[in-house]
């Protein structure tokens, strides 16, 4: 186990010491004291299994941006009954490719987002539980 400092823990993170200060205050970060003085030492393979998980949670938060924009392009080519009694308009060459184009991103979209979840699921239960307090 290699211990580190408080500075060298919060680059890792890209986090401030001041940010460190009150995650351990709120118990949402393991820290260790050492010394006579009592210093703040973190370990440095769990500091670093933070920063996968901060920057696995950051991918997940633009993943999610993008499902709202699919799923809008995608319900516009959706055969829906008007409501207004009009008949339904039947999509053109054009409409059917963007269709299909919306259809392969939702698709992709879904294959990342197992990815994604099947990453959060590899981290110790432990771990990710913490760091889900943080975020």
């Amino acid at each position: 186990m290699t211990l580190i400092t408080i500075a060298e823990a919060a680059k890792i993170l890209g986090v401030s010491k001041r940010t460190l200060y009150r995650w351990e205050k709120e118990g949402w970060l393991r820290v260790a004291r050492e010394g006579l003085l009592n210093i703040r030492v973190y370990d440095r393979n769990y500091i670093e299994t933070v920063k996968r998980l901060i920057d696995l949670n950051k991918r997940e938060k633009l993943h999610l941006a993008k499902l709202s924009d699919i799923r809008k392009r995608s319900k516009r080519h959706m055969m829906e009954q008007d409501y207004t009694g009009k008949p339904l308009k039947l999509m053109d060459e054009k409409d059917v490719e963007e269709a299909i184009k919306v259809y392969e991103e939702e698709v992709e979209w879904d294959k990342e987002n197992k990815r994604i979840l099947a990453e959060w699921l590899s981290y110790p239960r432990d771990i990710a539980m913490e760091f889900l307090r943080i975020k």
